[in-house]
């Protein structure tokens, strides 16, 4: 009887699963990658890792790496020389548990998520903010003149008003330093004014970009790890950041 086949550990799904060419064959049979395939040239391909590093982060042998490969590479050059559709799709494979202590490969994000989260607690006490609309609910892009900030410690929640919304001038560093005084040490924002970001930035807050239109989307999408760092800051126009 023959080994039953071990799976083949994938951090993630890909977040895009077909293609579809522009042309006469959009209609014929589509070329199938499986995950297992996809994560081969994901590791090899664009993280740069060799067979026998991407054997190491599949928890298979680097053959094993090899023959995945090989078939990937073959599926793709028919899918690209005979304008195929391509769906990526089954196999034999695991998503990641992020249980390991250490990834490095880039793509998993159980594991960016366990890196925030373990960062954030090294630095003490995380509070995250959010401003909110008036509905409470939305995003306000205009941080400075937020109604309300979202508070959030562990699994609490609290909203808040703003003090600095309705100021004559230097709404930003007014909600700024009530920011600093209520202990955040995370703002999740649209975007930021340079001089409200340098208060930030004196006391190691740090500044996340949302990507949601609510505060719970971007809560969710903070604690999956998928949250980029906000580095660009714009300069500040009428006393609003």
């Amino acid at each position: 009887m023959s080994r039953p086949r071990k799976c083949r550990k994938v951090c993630q799904m890909p977040e895009i699963r077909e293609f579809q060419p522009v042309g006469e064959n959009i209609c014929q049979s589509a070329v199938v990658l499986s995950v297992d395939e996809y994560e081969s040239i994901r590791l090899i391909d664009k993280q740069g890792f060799s067979q026998e590093e991407c054997g190491r982060y599949m928890q298979v042998a680097r053959t094993t790496v090899q023959a995945i490969y090989d078939s990937a590479r073959k599926k793709l050059a028919e899918a690209l020389v005979s304008g195929l559709p391509l769906k990526i799709e089954g196999g034999d494979f695991q998503l990641c548990d992020g249980k390991e202590e250490y990834c490095g490969c880039g793509g998993c994000r159980r594991h960016r998520r366990k890196q925030i989260l373990t960062q954030h607690k090294e630095d003490g006490k995380m509070r995250i903010a959010i401003p909110l609309d008036e509905n409470r609910q939305d995003i306000c892009i205009v941080l400075s003149r937020a109604p309300y900030f979202l508070f959030q410690d562990g699994d609490l929640q609290t909203i808040v008003e703003n003090p600095a919304s309705k100021a004559q001038g230097g709404a930003g560093i007014q909600a700024a330093q009530f920011l600093v005084d209520n202990g955040v040490n995370v703002l999740i924002t649209a975007r930021c004014g340079q001089n409200t970001a340098d208060v930030f930035t004196a006391v190691g807050m740090k500044i996340y970009k949302s990507a949601g239109k609510t505060a719970s989307e971007d809560l969710e999408a903070f604690a999956e790890g998928s949250l980029e760092e906000l580095t660009h800051f714009h300069g500040g126009y009428h006393g609003n950041v």
